[in-house]
């Protein structure tokens, strides 16, 4: 079994000429005037004066995928900053073992808004939360499927589009740390959902955002899709966030690119508590970035589970910005065949008296299989006092499985606690044997320690329906490769 990444060829997509860029700026305004599609944001359909872009792939993309107006005030810093950037290859340090094939291979337009009439979710719903529910598809607002009848009088949550009024948080979070596909987002983008939870207020009740996608016929293109979720937990109130990406029926087997951010701002004393679950198909491609900040004495706690996916990055960075703030984190990523599952993480501590705990769990089931960590922790040197700890745990279950750990603490205060680590196995011989001593056959003991291996983190996610899911979408990519489980 390996943990050390083969090379791999990187690809830089040309620069694009002058006579090019005027030919697709005309192809543009051509477009425009015959009527493309319509977007939740805008009456009528936006070009986009894609010339000064260098980089051919990101400038056709946007030219077929940013056909409404994108988000308001952030999409013309985007477009000057992707005007000189480039396409990450495995060249850039933070892409060295997360391969973009599937994705630069790929020609992504935007997706089609007829497909979203005939879209069934009534497969992700939360008991809890069946009057707190907001479904996109194709990252457009759904008004016949999603239900906001439950939130409660003071919160204000909707869409852009839909009259919301926008938070001073968007863009003010991912401002951070902002990369190409934040930009990407931000030129492509149909709408926002925004939450915005006023001081004080508990919110009891789970705001459940479902994300779906569709697929397009034949194999030229893929849909795409830029949702953006912006959360605003003001001083002493709390919130329960629920978030579920999959492919919508008829697209289970099929390639398409959902590009999503999340922004969340979290005040004084207030507390967010956050589940993701994403069981996309194995064509996907699943670039996601969420933000966070945190003001004095708050907390963020994050449990997500990751299965779906050819490519599926998670960019995750929080931000201490006060003392006694505590922040947990953690990770289940399943890799399978063909895939390549990848946490990046950046945490930074500022303040006194900060706590962060993380856990990443990554099971590889198959020998073209790769799972990826990158978990940086900085704790700066007015963050004294600081408690952090962070574990790295990987399961490679056949030969040839690959996993990249990189955790990475660094430390300028001098007055802490701080622990990090990392293991990669395949099951323990040990743990293997008791089992079978209690009178188990190998392939039950084999299929209880696979199956307890993630369940620490799947036990942390909201709702007992949304861990059923979460258990049976593992279960199901265990079965793909042939894992056997024993029910």
């Amino acid at each position: 079994m390996s943990c050390v990444a083969s090379a791999a060829a990187s690809r830089v997509a040309p620069r694009v000429s002058a006579a090019d860029g005027a030919r697709r700026r005309d192809r543009v305004s051509r477009g425009a005037r015959r009527g493309a599609r319509p977007m939740a944001t805008t009456a009528e359909a936006a070009s986009v004066d894609v010339a000064a872009i260098e980089d051919a792939w990101i400038a056709g993309s946007i030219e077929r995928c940013a056909v409404g107006d994108g988000v308001a005030g952030l999409r013309e810093g985007a477009l000057a900053r992707l005007a000189h950037a480039r396409m990450p290859t495995q060249r850039v340090e933070d892409y060295r073992f997360t391969d973009l094939a599937p994705l630069v291979a790929a020609k992504p337009a935007a997706a089609d808004p007829a497909l979203a009439a005939g879209v069934d979710a009534s497969k992700w719903t939360l008991e809890d939360a069946s009057t707190t529910r907001v479904v996109l598809v194709d990252g457009v607002f759904c008004e016949h499927l999603s239900d906001l009848s439950g939130i409660p009088k003071d919160v204000e949550c909707g869409v852009v589009s839909a009259g919301a009024k926008p938070s001073d948080a968007l863009g003010a979070v991912s401002a951070i740390r902002a990369g190409v596909f934040d930009d990407l987002n931000a030129v492509m983008a149909n709408d926002v959902v925004i939450l915005t939870v006023p001081a004080g207020v508990k919110m009891r009740t789970p705001l459940h955002v479902v994300q779906l996608s569709t697929a397009l016929p034949g194999d030229e293109s893929i849909a795409t899709s830029a949702p953006r979720l912006v959360v605003d937990v003001q001083d002493g109130a709390e919130v329960v966030l629920v978030e579920e990406f999959a492919s919508a029926a008829g697209a289970e087997l099929s390639a398409y690119w959902l590009n999503g951010v999340c922004e969340i701002r979290v005040g004084k004393n207030a507390c967010v508590t956050h589940s993701m679950v994403q069981a996309q198909s194995r064509k996907a491609v699943h670039t996601r970035a969420t933000h966070v900040t945190q003001a004095e004495e708050s907390t963020y706690s994050l449990a997500e589970v990751n299965v779906g996916g050819a490519v599926g990055r998670h960019d995750l960075t929080v931000t201490q910005r006060g003392p006694r703030t505590s922040t947990n984190l953690s990770c289940f990523n399943l890799a399978g065949a063909g895939q390549c599952l990848d946490l990046h993480s950046a945490v930074t501590l500022d303040h006194e008296e900060g706590k962060t705990d993380q856990v990443h769990k990554c099971i590889v089931s198959h020998a073209t299989g790769r799972g990826v960590f990158d978990g940086n922790v900085k704790v700066n040197k007015e963050a004294q006092r600081t408690d952090a700890g962070q574990i790295s745990r990987n399961l490679l279950l056949v030969p040839k499985a690959t996993v990249n750990v990189k955790p990475n603490l660094q430390i300028v205060a001098d007055d802490v606690v701080c622990t990090h680590g990392c293991t990669v196995s395949d099951l323990e011989e040990e743990e293997l044997f008791y089992i079978q001593s209690r009178g188990l056959s190998p392939a039950t003991a084999r299929s209880l320690l696979v199956a307890g291996f993630g369940l620490e983190i799947a036990s942390k996610l909201v709702g007992k329906d949304l861990r059923v899911r979460a258990e049976k979408a593992v279960r199901d990519a265990l079965d793909q490769d042939d894992v056997v489980m024993v029910a």
